[in-house]
């Protein structure tokens, strides 16, 4: 029985991931995997080349060279917990949960070998994204209306897709490389706005920012390298290299949104930059009969990366960026072939946190703090040349804290802290091989 994946099926799955809302990732404003393989699997597969999607995303060297036609359909339900808090002298303290939803997240991928040392692949990948619906909490102070200083209702909504074109040589019999382009997409939408000026009020000392509910999309262009080593018959070395990827501004048709202000209302053009940050990863890869282990670690160059770098607010008010740190990520899996139709997978994967203690305040609408993740799954063949996968996350609660901020800098005995969980469902059909 041979089954083929129709260009119509590829194309609606293409126009899915377009659409969908926005993931709220787990490495740094990163889906620790891709796909219910890799994603079982820690989101290790640097240096694994068992799984198309996970090659796609982490290292186009490690795309199965010489093996016809593959294809892969993958679909992902997300869901994050997410609460804020908040102390302020005089005005009490309390605490929110953001609306929380399952979200939903595709990826395909398709690769055929045009001879037996170059494999060409094209994929069209959800990979991260970040959102918070929080509800104005008189309660809670950073919350608060914002006539009295407070940020009122805080909403946020980022996706980013990343469409890779890749192809994949053998060098040498040991040596294979490879290199992708990164045509990203994303969407940003934000209220309020705040790094665009506010509209200051000397009476009263408020200052209330736009809102940006119009959701910009913008294109970024970089590319992946990579190379995978082949020590052993068994044993894989694997490094990749993803660059910077430059985006276009964000550009917002907004108002002034201070109704005691003279121009309350008026129209307004507001922007803001934030690339994708550059990546440097290595992994292993064992690989026996029966079992596969895959181990790696990944550097996010979040410190140097515009939208992520600066934060603190400048001289007009807007704030200007995140405030995020370089970090790094570690990943590990395993696959067990129980039967000639079973596989059973598990993972852990541990990112550090981006986000500073002192930055708390100014990532409430980006709370990617989360680290310890836990990962499972197995798959069956059901027909031949078809496998199901299947695969499930959880990460574990972390929490930030630091200062509320004024002009003048911290406000003493104030405190704004994020805490957040994840959990996920994926599921993932691989047509493979198909001649």
């Amino acid at each position: 029985m041979r089954i083929k994946a129709s260009a119509a099926s590829a194309l609606s799955l293409a126009l899915l991931v377009f659409a969908a809302s926005p993931a709220s990732a787990t490495d740094g404003h990163f889906l620790h995997g891709v796909g219910a393989v890799n994603s079982a699997m820690g989101g290790a597969g640097v240096a694994y080349t068992g799984d198309l999607l996970g090659a796609l995303n982490l290292n186009p060297a490690a795309l199965h060279v010489g093996e016809g036609t593959r294809a892969a359909l993958s679909f992902e339900l997300f869901k994050a917990d997410r609460t804020v808090s908040s102390t302020m002298p005089g005005m009490g303290s309390g605490s929110t949960q953001s609306k929380s939803e399952f979200v939903p997240v595709p990826a395909f991928g398709w690769a055929t070998s045009l001879n037996d040392k170059v494999t060409v692949a094209f994929g069209g990948l959800g990979i991260g994204g970040f959102g918070v619906d929080y509800a104005q909490d008189n309660t809670n102070p950073v919350l608060g209306p914002r006539q009295m200083g407070g940020f009122g209702q805080v909403y946020s909504n980022f996706s980013l897709m990343k469409i890779t074109p890749a192809i994949a040589f053998e060098a040498t019999e040991k040596l294979q490389l490879g290199f992708a382009l990164n045509i990203d997409w994303s969407s940003l939408a934000v209220d309020p706005f705040p790094a665009a000026s506010p509209a200051f009020d000397p009476n009263t000392g408020t200052q209330m920012y736009s809102s940006a509910t119009s959701a910009d999309g913008a294109f970024g262009f970089g590319f992946q390298a990579g190379l995978l080593y082949k020590a052993t018959d068994n044993f894989n070395v694997g490094l990749s290299y993803s660059s910077k990827t430059d985006f276009e501004d964000y550009e917002y048709n907004s108002t002034y949104a201070n109704p005691n202000l003279a121009n309350f209302g008026q129209a307004r053009t507001m922007t803001f930059a934030m690339d994708a940050p550059a990546i440097y990863a290595g992994g292993i890869a064992y690989d026996s009969d029966k079992l596969v282990f895959t181990a790696d670690a990944k550097y996010i160059t979040y410190g140097s990366t515009d939208g992520f770098e600066l934060s603190g607010f400048d001289a007009t008010g807007a704030v200007q960026g995140f405030g995020w740190e370089d970090i790094w990520v570690y990943a590990a899996g395993l696959e067990l072939e129980a039967t000639d139709n079973v596989f059973l997978r598990a993972g852990w994967n541990y990112s550090e946190n981006p986000i500073p203690d002192a930055m708390s305040l100014f990532n409430i609408p980006a709370p990617a703090i989360v680290q310890q993740h836990a990962t499972f799954g197995f798959g069956f063949t059901p027909f031949e040349n078809v496998q199901v996968d299947l695969g499930y996350y959880h990460v574990f609660e972390n929490s930030i804290s630091g200062p509320m901020f004024g002009p003048m800098g911290p406000i003493d005995g104030s405190d704004v802290s994020s805490k957040m969980t994840e959990d996920s469902f994926l599921m993932t059909f691989q047509f493979t091989p198909v001649s």
